[in-house]
């Protein structure tokens, strides 16, 4: 359950979470690309992601125009008051003065000792993706700002081996995780974000359901993550144990 043979190195407590959590309560957009990223701002997300992935033998050019994109994408967040966690490229995120990161655990393992030991002290905000509950006691080990549970529902955006998570399992996340969690995977319409919204979650992250015009979409999700968090916050979310994922 642990990341290597030495122990966890952590700014803050073993397994606690940043002071001041970047994550703003409500929608978490993915985005791929800086016109999809102004977009959602323009519409009002208080909380981004940049994934760009890289190809799998990039040219001599491809990463310092991808630096040059990072810091347009800084940019833009900052001028738009949101927060902007950048997938993967860790590294130059923090030089660009991104917000945060957001790693699977595939890629912190790949790190290493000393790579998750630099990680750790850049001063960056993490988000750790977790699939199972052997994931979620390894993302607890590391100071991060918030754990994503996924896939909720079954997903097209990327291809993975494991079952969906589901309300249960996501409820049972945000009672046990001890931090912020995001649900993540298969949110397409209003009545699913209230749904994770009931459950506790602090986040949920929207891809394909963001639509063509994020500005025309992004009021009615973000109205039904409200009336969701209401419901938590009045009934408590659903009980029950986790189901496996594997």
């Amino acid at each position: 359950l642990g990341w290597g043979e030495a122990r966890p190195v952590a700014t803050t407590a073993p397994g606690a979470p940043s002071a001041g959590s970047r994550l703003a309560p409500g929608l978490y957009a993915l985005v791929d690309s800086l016109p999809r990223l102004q977009a959602v701002l323009a519409a009002g997300v208080a909380t981004v992601q940049l994934r760009i992935k890289a190809p799998a033998h990039p040219d001599a050019a491809w990463w310092p125009a991808l630096r040059q994109t990072l810091d347009r994408a800084v940019a833009m967040a900052r001028a738009a008051g949101a927060h902007l966690f950048i997938n993967d490229h860790w590294a130059l995120a923090q030089a660009v003065g991104a917000d945060g990161v957001h790693l699977g655990q595939e890629d912190l393992q790949a790190l290493g000792e000393a790579g998750r030991r630099e990680l750790l002290a850049s001063g960056l905000r993490l988000g750790v993706s977790s699939h199972s509950l052997w994931e979620l006691c390894r993302a607890r080990a590391l100071p991060s700002d918030y754990i994503a549970c996924g896939p909720v529902w079954p997903t097209l955006t990327k291809a993975m081996p494991w079952r969906p998570q589901g309300l249960d399992n996501l409820a049972w996340w945000v009672r046990h995780a001890g931090r912020p969690v995001v649900g993540i995977g298969g949110l397409l319409d209003e009545e699913q974000v209230r749904a994770v919204a009931r459950t506790g979650a602090r986040a949920a992250c929207v891809v394909r359901g963001l639509g063509e015009a994020p500005h025309e979409r992004v009021p009615a999700l973000q109205a039904a993550f409200a009336a969701g968090a209401a419901e938590a916050a009045a009934a408590g979310g659903p009980e029950g144990p986790p189901h496996s994922t594997l």
